[in-house]
C-alpha cells in the first residue's frame, strides 16, 4: 500500500540528507527495527523510515495510532526528537496547532475538536520562543507561498526574514523564493 505523509509529520523539516541516507543505510543492513504510526490513512510518525523502505524495496511494517492520543501531541513528541531552529519549530507548531482533524473528530470527547485555538502566548510557550516569533511564523504559515515555507523549514531562511517575504504578492514571493 502506498501512503501519503500526513501533515501533522509534514510539519517539520526533513531530515538532512547524510542523516536519510544513514537511515537507509541501516535499514537496507537490519531491516526496519520499528513499525511506522499511520492515522487518517497517513504516515504521522515514521515517514523517513517508510520512504527509505520503499527505496531498498523493504515491506514496512504499521501499527495505528491510538485514537485516546491527541494527534498534535503526538506528532509534537516525535517532531521534538530532531535538532531544529528556533523558526523551524516555530513554524512546525503553529502548523500543528492550525490543523484540523479530517471528517469525523478523533473520538467523540476529543480534546481536538473542543478545544479553543491557543493564543501566541500559549503557541509561544509551547515552541519554547518569543511571541513576536510565534506572530512571524503564523504570517508564513498564513500567507507564506509552499516555497518561502519550505525556506524555513530547511532552515535556509529565519522565520523572520520569511515573514517579511510572506506580505509580498505571491507571484513575487516565488520570485525571491526560486532566487534563493
Amino acid at each position: 500500500m502506498i501512503f501519503k505523509q500526513h501533515p501533522l509529520s509534514a510539519a517539520f523539516p526533513a531530515m538532512q540528507p547524510d542523516e536519510y541516507q544513514a537511515l537507509k543505510d541501516s535499514i537496507e543492513n537490519i531491516g526496519i527495527q520499528n513499525p511506522i504510526t499511520l492515522f487518517e490513512g497517513m504516515v504521522i510518525d515514521g515517514w523517513h523510515r517508510y520512504s527509505a523502505a520503499n527505496e531498498v524495496g523493504m515491506h514496512c511494517p504499521t501499527v495505528e495510532m491510538d485514537c485516546d492520543v491527541d494527534p498534535r501531541d503526538f506528532a509534537k513528541s516525535q517532531g521534538a526528537r530532531r535538532n531544529i531552529t528556533a523558526s523551524q519549530n516555530a513554524l512546525a507548531i503553529t502548523a500543528i496547532y492550525a490543523w484540523r482533524p479530517i471528517g469525523k473528530p478523533v473520538s467523540s470527547n476529543s480534546a481536538v475538536t473542543a478545544e479553543l485555538p491557543k493564543t501566541t502566548k500559549q503557541l509561544a510557550a509551547i515552541a519554547g520562543v518569543g511571541t513576536r516569533t510565534i506572530e512571524q511564523a503564523k504570517a508564513v504559515h498564513a500567507g507564506g507561498v509552499q516555497a518561502v515555507q519550505d525556506a524555513v523549514k530547511t532552515g535556509a531562511v529565519s522565520v523572520e526574514t520569511a515573514a517579511a517575504v510572506a506580505k509580498l504578492p505571491a507571484k513575487e514571493q516565488k520570485k525571491i523564493a526560486a532566487q534563493g
